[in-house]
């Protein structure tokens, strides 16, 4: 993605060499990634709440301990010895937050993020290539299943984040809307205690994250 760098770049990189723009974007942004691989946070996340958009059109996200419990809270406990590859899919991801608290117990499998702010798809694309976690960060509306864009993240032996072609947008995240979700048992009922001889799929919070 050297050629749309350079494009980003060049409007900053008048004026004296080491007092530029660009120079101090590079300084910052360096800064930045080591504050992330010392933490393992989402730094990327806190700045653009905090310093950027200060919660325009309610971007407030959710705190890491919030994220971290949900995961504990979805996850099945057999799936810990499971080293088989799975598919989270977070529709609305903001910055990642919630695939990277999964990613914490499961890095090998496969994540799959997409937003409608192109600024939070690149902090997620960011933040799961840092941590070389594989998957897709799309940019689009999740509720009206589009799809604008696609990063693809995790090594390829050229680098650890890339622009794919849209045709090659996974189907997952209107796969995942789509689905229903089982009913609750009615009240008063006593299912509960006796489970039905063929019990609904399970709900997973997971998935609407």
């Amino acid at each position: 993605m050297e050629e749309q760098y350079m494009t980003v770049v060049k409007k900053h990189a008048e004026g004296e060499k080491g007092k530029r723009g660009c120079d101090s974007i590079a300084h910052l942004f360096a800064q930045v990634i080591a504050v992330m691989e010392q933490t393992r946070k989402d730094v990327l996340g806190d700045l653009f709440q905090g310093a950027i958009t200060y919660g325009e059109a309610g971007q407030f996200y959710t705190p890491e301990p919030i994220t971290q419990l949900m995961a504990e809270l979805t996850l099945d406990a057999e799936e810990g010895s499971d080293r088989g590859s799975k598919t989270v899919c977070d529709p609305c991801c903001g910055s990642g937050r919630m695939l990277l608290s999964v990613s914490d117990k499961h890095s090998h499998w496969e994540f799959v993020g997409q937003d409608i702010d192109l600024r939070c798809v690149r902090m997620t694309a960011i933040n799961l290539a840092l941590r070389n976690l594989y998957g897709y960060v799309i940019w689009g509306d999740s509720l009206r299943q589009e799809q604008k864009m696609v990063y693809r993240t995790g090594f390829n032996g050229r680098g650890f984040v890339r622009e794919l072609p849209l045709a090659e947008t996974p189907p997952i995240v209107p796969q995942v809307i789509k689905e229903p979700v089982p009913e609750a048992p009615p009240s008063g009922s006593d299912s509960l205690d006796t489970p039905p001889e063929n019990p609904p799929r399970k709900a997973t919070q997971l998935r609407f994250f």
